[in-house]
């Protein structure tokens, strides 16, 4: 029964942070960065540069918003496992992925952009599993 509770909460929480990037990634788009500290990336690659600013507008604060909910469900959840955490994850991936294949005809330099972010939050989840690996062993 306890493992039941565990999922739904875990998937509950999961669909609150995924509510949540919409208006991380909002305020994040939102921000204003100077064209004079972008114009040395740019002048090698615009990509890059995109994908710079999607890196510490977006994905830093979206990874500290996943392991805030992350450190505050331990209060609830006596040994979150692999599980947990991958039901945590799944609704916000889920949701940035369906952001990214609606944006069809520039899909290819969107998902570009955008991996930084998934592999911030990969790490942040192979952290989270591994830390509550050694706690329960």
């Amino acid at each position: 029964m306890d493992q039941i509770k565990n999922r739904v909460i875990a998937v509950i929480l999961g669909i609150a942070l995924a509510y949540a990037s919409i208006a991380i990634a909002g305020i994040g788009a939102a921000v204003a960065i100077p064209a004079d500290i972008l114009k040395p990336v740019a002048q090698v690659s615009g990509l890059l540069a995109f994908t710079l600013v999607d890196l510490f507008t977006i994905a830093v604060p979206l990874a500290a918003a996943f392991l805030v909910v992350a450190f505050a469900s331990k209060l609830v959840i006596s040994k979150p496992d692999f599980t947990f955490y991958a039901l945590l994850l799944a609704p916000l991936v889920l949701l940035q992925l369906y952001f990214v294949a609606q944006s069809q005809p520039q899909m290819l330099n969107n998902i570009i952009t955008t991996l930084p972010r998934y592999l911030l939050l990969a790490v942040c989840f192979y952290f989270l599993v591994r830390s509550s690996k050694r706690a329960n062993a």
